[in-house]
């Protein structure tokens, strides 16, 4: 399989591309691009491609620009941190849609699904499973929260972020510094209790409410540092390897 990877961050590129060499070790990854306009570029000038790995938010846009002036006839896997744009994915030829953080076990999945795909295209059964799974998302709208020996709900909307410290998860609310004990892991929050568009992992132990969100700064080494409407006694800081990502994030 010859692959074409679109993917604006350094790391992400690299993870995919350990994942498919380790598990794939006959694909080969004939190009790459990290914007849309690379994106055309690179689509165009190998007529021999079999399949497209393809984040959605690039450095300059939403990926699916690139087919606004052409029609797509490759299987493509979307990867992207935002699962908004699963339904619109599928009008460009998606055959699978990969979520990041990424798992390898996940993304092994759809590439299988692609090697499928060679001899067998986009089926009914397909496009009802995949249509059924991602119409009928439901995020979680409040948390059963435990403060001492009392329990106490707190909506969605009320959270300004949630961490983790010692394998324990913590909401914060808005306008307190009160941290409130949940019983679910932020991999768990991330990937099925919270909607996307409003909640972001920043780094590996935080997750905030963009709507909590105050004040975005230069911090050290290319990270950001967030004020949020809530007390910390730490810095709220953006991780290097999303800073880009979470740009594309509060810009959508």
């Amino acid at each position: 399989m010859n692959v074409l990877l679109v993917e604006d961050e350094p790391l992400a590129q690299q993870r995919i591309s350990s994942i498919l060499t380790k598990n794939f070790p006959d694909w080969k990854i004939v190009d790459t691009a990290q914007s849309v306009k690379e994106f055309k570029s690179a689509w165009c000038s190998n007529p021999e491609l079999d399949l497209i790995l393809c984040d959605i938010h690039l450095a300059d846009g939403l990926s699916f620009k690139a087919f606004q002036d052409q029609k797509i006839d490759l299987p493509i896997i979307f990867i992207t941190a935002f699962d908004q744009y699963a339904l619109q994915s599928f009008d460009h030829n998606c055959i699978d849609y990969v979520l990041k953080p990424i798992d390898e076990n996940r993304l092994i999945q759809a590439c299988k699904k692609a090697l499928q795909f060679k001899s067998s295209p986009i089926n009914q059964e397909f496009i009802s499973n995949f249509l059924t799974h991602y119409s009928q998302k439901i995020y979680k709208k409040r948390f059963l929260t435990k403060l001492g020996n009392r329990f106490s709900f707190v909506t969605v909307d009320h959270v300004s972020y949630f961490y983790s410290e010692e394998s324990m998860t913590y909401l914060i609310e808005n306008g307190t510094s009160q941290r409130r004990l949940v019983d679910h892991s932020l991999t768990e929050l991330e990937s099925a209790l919270l909607d996307p568009s409003k909640f972001y992992r920043v780094n590996r132990s935080m997750i905030i409410n963009l709507e909590s969100l105050i004040d975005i700064k230069p911090y050290y080494n290319g990270r950001l540092v967030l004020s949020m409407n809530s007390k910390s006694d730490e810095a709220i800081v953006v991780a290097r390897e999303r800073v880009n990502e979470f740009k594309n994030w509060i810009n959508q």
